[in-house]
């Protein structure tokens, strides 16, 4: 069976989570690894064709189209032309949470062919590529109308029904790793987390490590570290600081 990613996002400045990137596929390449995470995830393509995976639907984008993947969907692209270029966005949960969007509660249509939402990602590229001052207000900005947009009239509420065994399992994840992301910086174990999500040991435990590629311990190991390493790069601690500040001695 192919491995399946559970893909954590770091960002270099914890007051601006958003990552932004241009990307290129071309037909040579391998087929991108199955994978997912928390976080919405908006492609905005500018050249070629492709077909997106997101979840059960199967959706053929081009140039000009917009695709939304939602929170803890499973996706992957491959390219039908030569090349494949597209900007992608990813916008932190905790950012969308402030903006009063329940991403866990409603998912957005994937395939997005609406010249407003075009227009706001537009904006937020010529932002992130001029970065005149205050270029990071003026993206958020842009985030929270084009979220708007998308939430309003593309937005479908999801069925309380777990539909199937994978959204069983993804359900039991999810809410480990939201227990494990409250709780990391405090002594954390297994055990009591496993009585917060309400599995056994064993079956969360096989279950994280199925889902995600990791156990529960090198995941909660992954984030002490990013969070130690936030600490160092913000300039206010050094390492001893650090150190202290998120595992408590």
């Amino acid at each position: 069976m192919n491995p399946i990613i559970y893909e954590h996002h770091r960002h270099d400045d914890p007051k601006f989570p958003i990552i932004f990137h241009y990307d290129t596929l071309e037909s040579t390449q391998e087929k991108f690894i199955v994978h997912y995470h928390e976080n919405i995830e908006i492609l905005y393509f500018v050249k070629g064709s492709g077909v997106a995976t997101c979840g059960s639907n199967h959706v053929e984008v081009k140039e000009g189209d917009l695709l939304v993947v939602n929170s803890n969907e499973l996706h992957f692209i491959y390219t039908t032309s030569p090349v494949l270029e597209y900007y992608c966005l990813i916008v932190d949960k905790a950012l969308c949470e402030g903006f009063q969007m329940p991403i866990e509660d409603v998912v957005v249509q994937n395939l997005i062919e609406d010249s407003l939402s075009v227009s706001y990602m537009e904006h937020i590229i010529e932002e992130m590529d001029a970065r005149r001052p205050y270029y990071k207000s003026a993206v958020q900005g842009m985030v929270l109308l084009l979220f708007t947009q998308l939430y309003r009239n593309y937005s479908v509420i999801k069925s309380p029904v777990i539909a199937d065994t994978w959204n069983h399992k993804m359900e039991i994840v999810r809410k480990a790793i939201g227990y494990i992301k409250n709780h990391f910086t405090e002594e954390l174990t297994i055990d009591e987390m496993c009585k917060q999500v309400g599995f056994s040991k064993y079956y969360m435990c096989r279950i994280f490590k199925e889902i995600t590629g990791q156990t529960v311990i090198e995941y909660i190991n992954f984030l002490r570290c990013d969070y130690a390493r936030n600490l160092l790069t913000s300039g206010k601690y050094n390492v001893k600081e650090s150190a202290e500040k998120f595992l408590g001695l």
